[in-house]
């Protein structure tokens, strides 16, 4: 269930938006870094609540923006091949305002200086990416540095270690904000803990269902209750109308537990005879594996 093509990336399309806006910055001067930029200070006088998500489409140099797109790029491709586009454009806005709910939470609480400082940039959304990626490929090999390769897993540990102490060692003062990065893979970890929580939920009924299956030795248990049925007519629609990269998590587990628990029919009927609204179909009770074949067509 990925994006159609580079075009239809949303790796792709974010670095693009990142340029744009930095060209544009650049012509502006300093006008959209105040107003876009995340400064604490304006958030809570004066309600400028749009800076939690502006602020990471800034950059403060051309190096500053390379670096976040490269990072971007590397991570930010294979998983959104993996979660697909909704997923990965979900994770990415709610690491990178994460990251900037963070800023403002610490620094208005100790009362730094840097309340008064815009912070721009992408990185507590990039530093979230690189979580991601160690998380789903802990043994993938990456080049530190471009020549000094270390997996992923240890990566993550070794920049969160290199952000901890950085923070304490320059008390969040300087031009890095190490609190964002921090931010962002705080709230990578709040996102995991939270779909996999939901995702150890659904396996447990998809093993359960594996279970009752495989002890009806007898008799098929099959989904041709309404509400399955219903659920995988829906289903189906919604698939020929919107695409894959459209369905929920909970669309997708519910589909494979559907799919464990309807026997396989080989007496169904020629794939081109099957017409969803057609009123033979809508009767049949072979219904519900037809369905499945369709949808699974379409994945």
């Amino acid at each position: 269930m990925n994006g159609n093509g580079m075009y239809g990336n949303w790796v792709i399309r974010l670095i693009v938006v990142n340029v744009i806006i930095y060209f544009l910055q650049t012509l502006s001067g300093n006008a959209m870094t105040l107003y876009l930029g995340l400064t604490p200070i304006m958030v809570l006088q004066n309600l400028y609540l749009w800076q939690f998500a502006t602020y990471m489409f800034l950059h403060g140099g051309f190096f500053h923006l390379f670096l976040n797109m490269y990072a971007l790029l590397i991570f930010g491709v294979p998983i959104e091949q993996t979660w697909g586009s909704r997923k990965f454009v979900i994770y990415y806005m709610f690491t990178g305002i994460g990251a900037g709910i963070t800023i403002f939470v610490i620094n208005i609480i100790l009362g730094s200086s840097a309340s008064f400082v815009p912070t721009i940039g992408a990185s507590g959304a990039v530093f979230g990416l690189l979580l991601a990626f160690g998380i789903l490929y802990p043994n993938a090999e990456i080049l530190l540095f471009f020549f000094l390769p270390i997996k992923a897993k240890y990566l993550v540990v070794l920049y969160g270690a290199i952000e901890l102490y950085s923070l304490i060692s320059t008390g969040g003062q300087g031009n890095i904000s190490h609190v964002g990065h921090l931010g962002g893979l705080l709230f990578g970890l709040v996102f995991f803990f939270i779909t996999r929580k939901r995702a150890i939920k659904f396996k447990t009924k998809i093993t359960a269902a594996t279970r009752k299956k495989d002890a009806s030795a007898k008799k098929p248990v099959g989904v041709n209750t309404q509400d399955d049925v219903s659920f995988l007519a829906a289903l189906l629609e919604k698939l020929k109308k919107s695409g894959s990269d459209t369905l929920t998590d909970d669309e997708v587990q519910h589909l494979k537990y559907l799919e464990i628990m309807n026997e396989p029919d080989e007496n169904l009927c020629d794939e081109v005879d099957f017409k969803n609204d057609d009123q033979y179909c809508i009767k049949c009770s072979s219904r519900a594996a037809c369905l499945i074949r369709e949808i699974k067509k379409r994945l």
